[in-house]
């Protein structure tokens, strides 16, 4: 019996919640356009994301010749990022920088466009396309805003083990605070002012299915550092270059691994001579010595060994130089009697 009515009682507890965060604004059809975006705006403000999109597809179709059109195109793609809706973000904000170049909004744009494709970008195993999209969309805002004075709020996002951990000590359990510097640029996100409510509140709410609203909600900002755009483009700009150095140089350990030494060598050569400034770039000369060294091509295996230590003096050295003194050797004592091993199928 206990069990029946607990059962019901979170049923109601659930429906409760959810249409609370339902709710469908009736626009007058003869509503002027300042009044739409005086509402669209608060809407925005009091975090009704989804009411908001509508409001401001509504003002985007009916008053195009407004003069606030750019900010309300710029207000519907945030509304799209915030939901993490980062692919229909990032036509919104195309939208507002092929239409309206004009507009102040329009390097914020550009910026939101680089993170929408940078968060798009997924591990470097997976295709890339999002990722070479991000470095085109770099390459683009630097044309057009060479210095931007630009500022993004970013926070670390938690991992999933700390999500699962904080969910299940109903949010007694915080996780540690972490600066932006601290981590990868992959691990952050955008934060914006967020209007919290208690747990009272919530739960009052909650119990009257959406009717009680709460009045003078406090605006917080959320743990997090307010970073210069001109140093968040270039921090994209290295992870995605990294990002697409490393799948490359673990396509040619693979063809190592293999033993298809040519077919290696061309992907580490592809790392040395477009990715020379990824952390990539001192394994590919090696791996490239090694792959020459395993095809007898002493020689080049020497010269590529070489490189590696002029351009990085790497820990390894003294090995390094043992291997490049057994190249001379072995390149003396084999001559012309020990044939180099012969190309092999390219990828």
């Amino acid at each position: 019996m206990k069990k029946e009515i607990y059962t019901k009682l979170l049923i109601i507890i659930g429906i409760g919640f959810i249409l609370s965060g339902c709710g469908h604004i009736r626009v007058d059809e003869g509503i002027s356009a300042q009044e739409l975006w005086d509402l669209s705006k608060d809407t925005f403000e009091r975090e009704k994301y989804l009411d908001a999109i509508e409001l401001l597809t509504t003002f985007t179709l009916n008053h195009s010749g407004s003069t606030l059109i750019d900010s309300a195109q710029f207000l519907l793609a945030e509304c799209h990022f915030i939901l993490k809706e980062y692919i229909i973000a990032e036509a919104e904000y195309g939208r507002l920088v092929r239409n309206f170049p004009e507009s102040p909004l329009v390097d914020d744009a550009w910026l939101k466009i680089i993170l929408s494709f940078f968060y798009l970008s997924p591990g470097y195993n997976l295709d890339q396309k999002n990722t070479e999209r991000t470095i085109a969309a770099i390459n683009d805002f630097l044309d057009e805003f060479p210095e931007t004075d630009l500022e993004v709020r970013l926070a670390v996002k938690p991992t999933a083990w700390q999500t699962v951990r904080q969910i299940f000590t109903l949010g007694i359990w915080k996780p540690p605070r972490v600066q932006v510097d601290d981590v990868s640029l992959y691990r952050t996100k955008v934060v914006y002012p967020h209007r919290g409510i208690n747990f009272g509140q919530w739960l009052l709410r909650v119990s009257t299915f959406g009717i009680y609203q709460p009045h003078n909600i406090q605006v917080k900002i959320p743990y997090s550092s307010v970073v210069e755009g001109d140093w968040l483009v270039r921090e994209a700009l290295s992870k995605t270059r990294s990002r697409l150095a490393k799948k490359t140089c673990k396509s040619g350990e693979l063809y190592y691994r293999m033993k298809k030494y040519p077919s290696a060598v061309i992907y580490f050569d592809t790392v040395i001579e477009q990715f020379a400034d990824t952390p990539w770039a001192p394994s590919a000369h090696k791996l490239k010595g090694d792959s020459y060294f395993e095809m007898r091509k002493y020689l080049q295996a020497a010269d590529a060994y070489q490189r590696y230590l002029d351009e990085f003096n790497p820990d390894d050295r003294s090995k390094i130089e043992a291997r490049i003194d057994d190249c001379h050797t072995l390149s003396l004592k084999a001559g012309r009697s020990v044939p180099e091993i012969d190309a092999q199928s390219t990828p």
